[in-house]
């Protein structure tokens, strides 16, 4: 058995010692390719994260990280981002007040032209797509996201109650002017005992959201509200709806406006695409009270909707266009229409049954699909300028203070001049 045993080691030492004559190969290690890293600054109620994470799992070789913060702070802390020259994301939602403010720090951000968007723009709404171009139409900043075409919400029962044609065709025709929106409001505030706006600043966004020129000129960028005409009649209007005890006073979204739609403390509101479902969760005990009706010609315009940019800071701009260019597709844009409510901004879909046949139940079976896909196709592109936020915080303060009884009307519009010149001498 010894002699057995040492045979096998003399054996293996031979072995051993034919494979050093072998020269060693160093195989290197197989090394996965680490996923892009993508960050995407979003705004609450996009109803984007779940296509993002729908996105992210089918492309293994992306790590999308998505960051929401409120409304005020996406804008403010992209604008601090792109001043420092670090912090922004490669892809970022821009809400369409803020448009032209970002599209004047066009040399922070790709454009879009450069990755084939031209070759898209035929799927989206004119003015949508417009109003993310430069004035020579030669940068793109975003592509657009979601639109808030509007409709006259308005509560049936108040209107026949003040004598008034209550159908949603005949207030469409009721409500053609402003000097209609005045008559109707006194006859709602003397037979129905009810008040025609909740607040003053809902009357004076109708009237003023379809301008083509709002407060800067699109040529120079100068401040124009002074001798904007048609901003001073808006503005007039309003004073006068003030005057005769018109508006409610009442802050949207707070629970006591919830609380004035249910009893019909006020007869109209203004209604873009996303807002029904606002009136209809904030108010479900009226369902059926309330009911839809067209704008009259002049007065057809957007409220909210979004674009996403890339800034330039981004590490992977393919990819992060092609993201983008996912999330507002029109098959993607029905999606959210369907799960989310977002009104598209492709009108291709608008024939979708999903849209077409959509009523709904809570304002008075509304053909809301077809109504919102005709207005959304009548509006025009507007120019509100870099820092049309600005103004309209001032102008809506002065406004409240209006409905508060703080500021007499005959002394608002020298006020809003006053503050808005203000506000705006804080950014040089």
């Amino acid at each position: 058995m010894r002699n057995r045993f040492k045979g096998v080691i003399l054996l293996l030492l031979s072995l051993l010692t034919a494979c050093s004559s072998v020269p060693v190969v160093e195989v290197a290690a197989v090394q996965e390719p680490h996923p892009s890293e993508l960050t995407v600054w979003l705004l609450p109620g996009t109803g984007l994260e779940p296509l993002i994470t729908e996105y992210d799992r089918e492309h293994p070789e992306l790590k999308i990280r998505v960051v929401t913060a409120q409304y005020a702070d996406v804008h403010s802390n992209l604008q601090t981002a792109l001043a420092a020259g670090y912090g922004a994301p490669d892809v970022v939602v821009i809400e369409g007040t803020f448009i032209d403010r970002f599209k004047s720090f066009s040399s922070h951000f790709h454009n879009l032209y450069d990755y084939g968007a031209g070759a898209l723009s035929s799927e989206y709404l004119d003015w949508k797509w417009i109003n993310a171009e430069s004035s020579d139409r030669s940068f793109l900043l975003a592509l657009p996201t979601d639109i808030g075409p509007l409709m006259l919400a308005y509560r049936r029962d108040l209107f026949e109650k003040a004598g008034l044609p209550s159908d949603r065709q005949s207030v469409s025709r009721l409500l053609q002017s402003w000097d209609d929106y005045i008559e109707v409001g006194k006859a709602l505030k003397e037979k129905a005992g009810t008040k025609m706006f909740n607040n003053l600043r809902i009357m004076f966004r109708l009237m003023f959201s379809q301008l083509d020129e709002q407060y800067f000129d699109r040529s120079t960028g100068r401040l124009i509200l002074e001798e904007n005409t048609e901003a001073r009649k808006a503005w007039e209007y309003t004073m006068k709806a003030a005057e005769l005890g018109l508006s409610a006073n009442i802050e949207t979204y707070l629970p006591e406006w919830g609380v004035a739609l249910e009893k019909g403390s006020f007869a109209v509101m203004l209604a873009p695409s996303w807002m029904t479902a606002i009136i209809r969760n904030n108010a479900p005990k009226a369902a059926g009270k309330w009911d839809l009706a067209e704008l009259g010609p002049q007065q057809y315009g957007n409220w909210g909707g979004s674009y996403l940019a890339l800034p330039k800071e981004g590490s992977h701009p393919e990819e992060s266009f092609e993201l983008i260019r996912y999330l507002t597709s029109p098959e993607q844009q029905l999606r959210l229409f369907s799960d989310n409510g977002n009104f598209p901004s492709t009108p291709g879909v608008y024939e979708n049954k999903a849209i077409r046949d959509k009523i709904d139940p809570y304002f008075n079976n509304s053909p809301v699909g077809k109504m919102y896909s005709e207005a959304a196709r009548k509006v025009k592109p507007t120019f509100k300028g870099p820092l049309a936020d600005v103004v309209e915080t001032a102008l809506d303060e002065v406004l409240q203070q209006v409905d508060n009884g703080t500021v007499p009307p005959a002394k608002a519009w020298n006020e809003a001049l006053r503050r808005t010149e203000a506000a705006l001498a804080l950014y040089p």
